[in-house]
């Protein structure tokens, strides 16, 4: 280590215009900053306000009559899950947390400032540095400012490095409990909508069928169709009742899912836009191989990955270069001292003194030079940073091969249900006619209205499977 010294009287030069003038500017900077950090609180709390007011007020629009259900669309459900769900707001306070700690590195290259005041007496026997020893009385007093600097430049530098690349991975981790979270709603959403659109099938062949047992009810009193065909009609109507009280069941269990990720109250009464029970082509006239390659370029999981890789690889760095760089401390001091010799008595001879110190040097073991272990830890963790940058890319690949799968099996499974639907509805209809020249019988419209159910039902979870498909394809690729 070496280092340089001095203690001698500060000029009035130095009193009168140069450390006046420095004590105002220090004054200002922190008004200044004080100043600005009081704005930036004001911007985050205003943020923060008008986001939490608007998910109340679609929270209130959801939820202003609890005995009529509150229908809600496709949309509202994607801003709910954005603005209400407490995983996304624990996402963005460990961002939150990282940038703070991202922020705090970088600010180890800041000077240390100490203002303070110290008195010190002695009294009775002490040694001088030849080795005389002699009764001593006195005292020292002191007044002034110190400005403290104790760097190791190089493990600071990686370490901010290795922090902000941190920030950047939770930056990216919270916009993926975002997608992650929307993506969850819109199938709980679309899971409801399937349940309505099944109870609304339901309900318009059980109205059907009632109709038409009452018109074989009217038959059977006349004499002119048999009372086994009325009871078989009967059995029918009582089988569809039983079947929209599951479907009741269904949805209501589809609501209390939805409303969980929503963050509304367990007892919310939602219902689902029918107009949204149609097929969304998001991601048409795209090959896989152009998914995967987006998917590569706008996932935040890989991005996250990427940025931990970078971190590690800055921590291994720190481990290597840093402790190549030589560590700096200096400080400077400017004030007053007084005292004498007797203690209580000699309160002047007071006057003022500066010092100042500058130093360089190198830490050699744990920590610093030829620290071996530490350099193979680094290495260890920043390879396996790289192995879970690639798993997470192969992860990334699957989901879009089996999205784009799902998406395309179900958008030839509605071809084929619409062909069914088609069928079964020519099918009811002329069993219809048959029935009414006296030629059907009525087991056999039943048995297309059966049909013609099905159908429709297999078009409902056709067209759903592929609508989450496609949202599930538009998460894979990273839009």
């Amino acid at each position: 280590m070496i280092g340089l010294g001095s203690n001698s009287p500060i000029p009035t030069f130095w009193e009168t215009v140069v450390r006046e003038p420095v004590s105002y500017a220090f004054a200002a900077l922190g008004a200044v900053f004080a100043l600005w950090a009081g704005f930036v609180l004001f911007r985050n709390a205003i943020t923060h306000f008008l986001t939490r007011s608007i998910a109340v007020l679609l929270l209130i629009a959801t939820q202003a009559n609890a005995a009529e259900p509150a229908f809600v669309d496709l949309r509202t459900v994607m801003r709910l899950a954005g603005a209400n769900n407490d995983e996304i707001q624990l996402a963005r306070a460990k961002h939150d947390e990282a940038i703070a700690e991202s922020k705090q590195a970088w600010q180890r290259f800041w000077p240390t400032l100490s203002l303070g005041a110290g008195y010190r007496g002695h009294e009775g026997r002490l040694q001088d540095i030849v080795g005389n020893v002699y009764n001593v009385n006195k005292q020292q007093y002191t007044v002034g400012s110190t400005v403290l600097i104790d760097w190791s430049p190089g493990d600071i530098y990686y370490a901010a490095l290795a922090a902000k690349q941190r920030a950047l991975a939770a930056e990216h981790l919270a916009e993926k409990a975002r997608i992650d979270i929307v993506t969850q709603s819109v199938e709980r959403y679309y899971d409801l909508l399937a349940a309505e659109a099944m109870l609304t099938i339901i309900e318009d062949d059980l109205q059907l069928t009632e109709d038409y047992g009452k018109q074989l009810e009217g038959a059977v009193t006349a004499g002119t169709a048999f009372r086994a065909d009325l009871l078989r009609v009967k059995s029918k109507i009582s089988r569809a009742k039983l079947t929209i009280r599951q479907g009741e069941e269904l949805r209501d269990l589809a609501v209390a899912r939805l409303a969980e990720i929503l963050r509304l109250t367990p007892d919310a009464m939602l219902r689902p836009a029918k107009a949204d029970l149609v097929p969304v082509r998001m991601m048409s006239g795209k090959g896989v191989a152009t998914m995967i390659s987006l998917a590569q370029q706008n996932r935040p999981e890989i991005h996250a990955a990427q940025a931990i890789h970078n971190s590690m690889d800055a921590e291994k760095d720190r481990a290597r270069v840093a402790p190549l760089i030589p560590s700096v401390q200096a400080g400077y001091t400017a004030g007053g001292i007084g005292g004498g010799r007797n203690v209580g008595n000699q309160w002047g001879n007071f006057g003022s003194q500066q010092d100042y110190y500058l130093g360089l040097g190198w830490k050699i073991g744990p920590g610093g030079l030829f620290d071996r272990q530490r350099q193979k830890v680094a290495d260890a963790r920043e390879k396996s940073a790289s192995l879970q940058t690639s798993q997470v890319k192969a992860a990334v690949g699957r989901e879009v091969v089996e999205a784009a799968t799902r998406a395309q099996s179900a958008n030839d499974q509605i071809k084929i249900n619409d062909e069914a639907v088609e069928a079964a509805e020519e099918m009811t209809q002329l069993a219809k006619e048959r029935q009414a020249s006296q030629v059907g019988v009525v087991l056999e419209y039943l048995l297309a209205r059966e049909e013609l159910t099905r159908a429709r039902q297999s078009r409902v979870i056709a067209v759903t499977d592929f609508n989450k498909a496609q949202h599930a394809l538009k998460r894979a690729v990273g839009k």
